[in-house]
């Protein structure tokens, strides 16, 4: 299981080309919109599910959804994709006027079924978007390919997955919101009012992982992200800053995974 960057909460779009397969589920604090304009199978997995199709589409993963997505052929080169990343901003930028709002809810994930010609279609809209455009006129551009893709698709062509009634995915945001302050699976299993063991047998039985491997993935990234970006912090302090019990657990930790110490991890990224 991965823990992916997070873009902010603007828009951001990535082009990709030839077959692709992800090896791990992953989760991310983003919306996350990717479409596929060609007719290649497929499989997506969300929340332990597998869906396999075989069909120009589009998916929308919430925030905090478990999911990956890869080509079955993977000797293909027609599997080209654009996925785009947005949060909370974008769609506040719109009323229920310009944007169907109500697609984008909590723990839930969707699968648009498109024909070849309305894929044609939607990809010259993809293509507007440029990295170099203002936020507004990429909101824009956001808001058109949304409305054309509700438009196009009928009702019984779109594949609804939601489990709202499930707490893991709001345990997930808990974490990744505040495992720098020292966070342990007691304040967790406090907060969702649920035992220990419940909890951690819960979040193993749909992340594949423990609780405290999922902190220490947050903290680990969280260290990365510093080591990198911020080179006036000591290493002590970024220990501590992504709430690393000592400096003495922090380091034989990050050489353990990353296969080299903290200061080598940064030294090679100046």
């Amino acid at each position: 299981m991965g823990f992916l960057e997070d873009y902010g909460q603007n828009t951001k779009m990535v082009a990709f080309h030839g077959a692709y397969r992800m090896r791990y589920t992953h989760i991310h604090p983003h919306f996350e919109l990717c479409f596929c304009v060609n007719d290649v199978e497929q499989m997506s997995v969300v929340n332990g599910a597998e869906y396999v199709y075989k069909y120009p589409s589009v998916v929308i993963s919430s925030p905090y959804t478990l999911h990956s997505m890869s080509s079955i052929d993977t000797s293909t080169d027609k599997f080209d994709r654009y996925v785009l990343y947005f949060g909370e901003n974008t769609l506040n930028a719109f009323d229920k006027k310009l944007l169907p709002i109500d697609i984008f809810q909590r723990n839930t994930w969707y699968l648009f079924k498109l024909t070849v010609e309305d894929a044609l279609e939607l990809k010259k809209i993809f293509e507007l978007y440029r990295d170099n455009s203002t936020p507004a006129e990429q909101d824009l551009i956001f808001a058109m390919i949304v409305n054309r893709l509700m438009t196009i698709c009928p009702p019984d062509s779109i594949t609804k997955v939601g489990l709202p009634s499930f707490y893991i995915q709001d345990v997930f945001q808990y974490i990744s919101e505040n495992f720098m302050d020292g966070l342990d699976i007691a304040d967790i299993s406090k907060q969702f009012a649920v035992s220990r063991s419940k909890l951690d047998r819960d979040f193993k039985k749909f992340a594949g992982i423990t609780v405290h491997s999922y902190m220490e993935m947050c903290r680990l990234n969280q260290a990365k992200f510093l080591l990198e970006y911020q080179k006036n912090i000591s290493i002590s302090d970024i220990a501590l800053m992504c709430g690393f019990k000592s400096e003495n657990y922090f380091f034989p930790f990050f050489k353990k995974t990353i296969g080299k110490t903290p200061s080598e991890y940064r030294k090679e990224r100046n």
